[in-house]
């Protein structure tokens, strides 16, 4: 072994993110880890050439991971309207109005973040609510399982009372079965299939998303891809260094025929920029009532809705396990989840699940019936814990009885059911520390969930690394693995409940490279 070329010393080093016994030092060369041990040991591997960093007592945390992210959905927030702080309607239209006036009477006004229980109305913005404007405005809700469109961009899309709901979608509809405005589910496609979007759009979203999330200590990325075009340009950009984290690129259902045809599979090995799975969408989001549940919502008459009918779900995880695809199931309510792991249990899918890792997105309302099965069928848990604070109408939405078996992560791991973490991100801000904070504290929800920082930050890391077949290569600072790392303010293992949310990084490396 050649003498390391940076060494970092005088520090609090956790080599494997969930545990809490700390190292002193570690010695990186050619991008790996060499050594983990105390000042002393590493220190003497020194060479005149070495390069050294006293950590002055701060903490090291191997790189974290984001299990589900949208990387372009990120990006394109900052550039177009961020409804996120809106807190009525008349607020959204003042901000439509501002764009408007500078904008093209034909350009497209696109934005995101609405939420109808944070809005003085209490409603969803309707097409009349901003058919001011000439300008085809579309609006999805935080969510992005709703969203709002003006009359202009339901023309556009050929939306009028005569078209059909399309599978696993619904256009909401008013007085002589006119459009309201309000898209579920698939039915957003419609709108958004008309909206233009350049390779440039494209490719400045996707940098400028990813350069944000270095500095949140986040090394590797699973992407929920949107389209081709989105594939194409985030290969292109990884393959340029200029996304720096590697990628896990989760495909959307419809490009999964092509990939099939082209005999690409889940790619297992290597590469900072790999083909991952492939995600099918069951249901929709609690917050816009769309989640599959068995029991109606508690502040509502309906149960949600499924988006895709059985025998198309098992049909795509024949041939998913025929391609060599690990399966992404995106299942919220316990109806869609017990849909998903009925259709994994077949025999041969059973067999699949712990070869190829399927697993289920969100996977939010889950009785503990059902995390058996996940546990016996090797089915993984890709959870997003900011979804516990953000989530604020839980109780509302689900009544006390079903808050039980919401966001279990503590039976999860009790059962034996590995679980790796993310944000969701734009529906959930990216940050992991607001996630593990999360997890540990499970703001208005049942205490006996929590998790401890370590298994918080595990999920992060070793678990995330997991779901993505890279468990040998990162997900902790042992010899061998990636020097992916993240250096912190403060120590979270000897944090407060309180400061564990304003735990920050301050540099990220990749590679043994500081990159932020």
């Amino acid at each position: 072994m050649a003498n390391p070329d940076l060494i970092l010393h005088n520090g609090a080093i956790y080599s494997q993110g969930g545990k809490a016994r700390a190292a002193q030092a570690l010695a990186v060369w050619n991008g790996r880890v060499t050594h983990v041990g105390t000042n002393d040991a590493i220190l003497m591997l020194r060479a005149t050439s070495v390069k050294t960093l006293d950590l002055r007592g701060k903490t090291v945390i191997p790189g974290l991971i984001d299990s589900h992210i949208h990387l372009l959905g990120y990006g394109m927030v900052s550039r177009t309207l961020d409804l996120g702080g809106s807190r009525s309607i008349g607020a959204i239209r003042k901000a439509v109005r501002t764009r408007a006036a500078r904008a093209s009477s034909k350009k497209w006004i696109v934005g995101r973040g609405w939420d109808q229980d944070r809005l003085r109305e209490h409603r969803p913005p309707f097409r009349a609510d901003l058919d001011f404007t000439s300008n085809p405005v579309f609006l999805k809700r935080i969510c992005g399982h709703v969203a709002v469109a003006n009359s202009a961009a339901l023309s556009l899309a050929k939306i009028d009372e005569k078209t059909p709901d399309p599978a696993g979608g619904v256009i909401e509809r008013g007085e002589a079965n006119r459009p309201t405005g309000v898209l579920k589910e698939h039915a957003l496609l419609l709108v958004q299939r008309a909206v233009p979007r350049t390779e440039s759009d494209v490719e400045n979203a996707l940098v400028s998303a990813a350069r944000r999330l270095l500095r949140l200590g986040l090394t590797s990325l699973h992407c929920m891809i949107e389209d081709a075009l989105e594939l194409k340009v985030l290969r292109r950009l990884s393959a340029e260094g200029r996304v720096k984290q590697s990628i896990y690129a989760i495909l959307p259902l419809g490009l999964f025929e092509r990939a099939s045809s082209l005999g690409l599979a889940t790619e297992k090995n290597g590469g900072n920029f790999r083909v991952g799975g492939v995600k099918a969408f069951l249901d929709g989001s609690l917050g816009a009532r769309t989640a599959a549940l068995r029991e109606r919502y508690s502040d509502s008459p309906t149960s949600g809705m499924l988006t895709m009918e059985r025998s198309e779900l098992e049909h795509v995880a024949e041939e998913a396990v025929v391609a060599g695809f690990q399966l992404a199931i995106h299942a919220i309510g316990d109806k869609a989840v017990e849909q998903a792991l009925g259709v994994l249990a077949k025999a041969n899918r059973a067999k699949a699940s712990r070869r190829l890792r399927h697993r289920i997105e969100h996977v939010s309302l889950v009785p503990p019936r059902l995390l058996s099965k996940m546990c016996k069928y090797g089915v993984l848990a890709s959870v997003q814990p900011p979804f516990i604070y953000t989530d604020y109408w839980a109780t509302e939405r689900l009544g006390k009885t079903r808050l039980s078996s919401l966001y279990p992560f503590r039976s999860m791991l009790d059962s034996g059911v590995q679980v790796a973490a993310g944000s969701d991100c734009p529906a959930a801000p990216p940050d992991p520390f607001l996630g593990v904070w999360s997890a540990v504290s499970r703001p208005g929800l049942p205490s006996h969930e929590r998790l401890t920082v370590g298994e918080a930050l595990s999920s992060y890391t070793q678990g995330s690394a997991f779901a993505s077949f890279s468990e040998n290569r990162e997900g902790s600072l042992e010899p061998g693995r990636r020097a992916n790392l993240v250096i912190l303010d403060r120590d979270p293992f000897r944090s407060t409940t309180t400061t564990l949310r304003s735990v920050h990084a301050m540099r990220t490396m990749i590679d043994g490279e500081f990159v932020a």
